[in-house]
């Protein structure tokens, strides 16, 4: 079976240190890796202010991160530098088509996944896809902001519809 992780970005720091948020979704895509040991895995993101001030856009911290944890290097396709979540799939639409998985797992986090899914279904609707959402190590506290962005994010969502 031609399997593919799709793993999406979350933040960085000004040194490259990943965030709790993509810390959290790549150990789930090490998970889905070791377990689907012939899928190929891509992630997403590129640079942005609010997310990766680095020189290097998301992606390749993330691949890193997985090659650290025993991830073999010819398993990654080419990174996605993406800067949202419409993007992630926009970007890669072409890609995803032409590559054809018989199945695409996307991960992301929990407070997240109603936009992905609404996203993902818009652009790249013949694609089979498996949702794979990540519980938060962030506090309640902590998530309360990104719950409510994600809240508005959809309802703008449901009303403008998705522009890509």
């Amino acid at each position: 079976m031609n399997k593919l992780i799709m793993v999406l970005g979350a933040p960085n720091d000004d040194n490259g240190q990943l965030s709790p948020i993509a810390i959290d979704r790549l150990y789930r895509a090490f998970d889905l890796a070791t377990c689907y040991c012939t899928a190929k895995i891509i992630c997403t993101g590129g640079k942005g202010e609010h997310f990766n001030n680095t020189s290097k856009p998301h992606y390749y911290y993330a691949q890193e991160f997985l090659i650290l944890k025993g991830i073999p290097k010819e398993r990654f396709l080419k990174g996605i530098a993406s800067t949202n979540t419409v993007q992630d799939f926009s970007m890669s639409k072409s890609f995803l088509e032409k590559y054809n998985p018989d199945l695409l797992v996307i991960i992301t986090s929990e407070f997240h996944i109603e936009r992905v899914k609404l996203i993902a279904e818009k652009i790249i609707p013949k694609i089979k896809k498996f949702y794979a959402s990540v519980a938060s190590s962030l506090t309640e506290e902590e998530l309360k902001p990104l719950k409510e962005h994600e809240k508005n994010a959809v309802y703008f969502l449901k009303e403008h519809g998705i522009k890509y």
